[in-house]
């Protein structure tokens, strides 16, 4: 009996433990679907910012942002003449600046939207419905604002090219400061900034260390996509890759929801929440536990 008792307080620690809540809660809300949406609205997103930016900045910052986005890369060749394509913006195009700037306002709205029901479904809280589209708003405006100023700081941040663990700081600095408000105002304020903070800290660190290994693997499936099949080559590699930082975002709202709970909230008393199925993904969060 004492053996068996052992055994069964053995496995309940098991059970109670950050690693194991973490993954069932990742299943429960359908984790690595959310990732996929989410990095589909990313890409989505992707060109209109690279087409409505690169008309907005000034001239010198637009020639040399294309040559610093490719060197930080380490492309070349087909792949780096495909990625121009990409960052250049012929002159005389206002009226597809136009276009590109209605579907950035929407396509990142969709991202920050997705982004929004999967911090409620990792919080356990319940959609606030028409009222979020206000956060949405907001947070792509600070989405879009840090694009704009990694694409400045770009030939900055390109310069730093030697000084590794720099730009690993500053990179992890940056995202921390980005991605922090950006929880609270997607929760609409109804969590802590201090718990917060840790799936803060997660995303701007793991998004540093996640660009840092890209210059060593990236070049090379882009380079080989490219060769293959040019700009829809470029495509695919950046859609893979848009899903590895979309499983940190959904893994780092779980992981800070699931350090927050109090010990007597994973005990004997709490289920998980019911997720939605792959049919309904992200149209509403799940109940708030009790």
């Amino acid at each position: 009996m004492d053996r068996g008792h052992r055994l069964g307080a053995l496995i309940e620690r098991r059970e109670g433990a950050l690693v194991m809540r973490v993954f069932r809660r990742m299943v429960a809300i359908n984790g690595y679907d959310r990732a996929l949406a989410l990095s589909a609205q990313a890409f989505v997103g992707l060109i209109p910012m690279l087409v409505v930016i690169s008309a907005l900045v000034p001239d010198p910052v637009r020639r040399s942002t294309g040559p610093a986005l490719i060197a930080s890369l380490g492309l070349s060749g087909d792949a780096a003449t495909a990625m121009s394509a990409l960052v250049h913006q012929p002159p005389g195009m206002d009226s597809l600046t136009i276009v590109g700037a209605a579907l950035l306002v929407v396509s990142v709205l969709g991202f920050t939207r997705a982004l929004q029901r999967t911090y409620l479904a990792a919080w356990r809280l319940p959609s606030i419905g028409f009222r979020g589209y206000a956060g949405g708003l907001l947070s792509s405006a600070a989405l879009i604002g840090g694009f704009t100023a990694l694409v400045v700081l770009g030939p900055v941040i390109a310069a730093l090219a030697n000084h590794v663990l720099l730009r690993l700081l500053i990179s992890a600095v940056a995202g921390t400061l980005l991605w922090w408000p950006v929880q609270r105002v997607l929760l609409s304020g109804r969590t802590s900034w201090r718990k917060l903070f840790p799936a803060a800290v997660l995303n701007g660190v793991g998004q540093a260390v996640v660009i840092a290994l890209s210059r060593i693997y990236l070049p090379a499936v882009i380079s080989h996509e490219a060769t293959k099949y040019g700009l829809v080559g470029i495509a695919v590699a950046l859609v893979s890759w848009l899903v590895i930082l979309g499983l940190l975002l959904v893994l780092s709202a779980v992981f800070s929801a699931e350090l927050a709970r109090e010990p007597a909230d994973h005990g004997h008393g709490s289920a998980p929440a019911r997720s939605d199925g792959p049919a309904d993904l992200g149209t509403r969060g799940p109940p708030e536990s009790p």
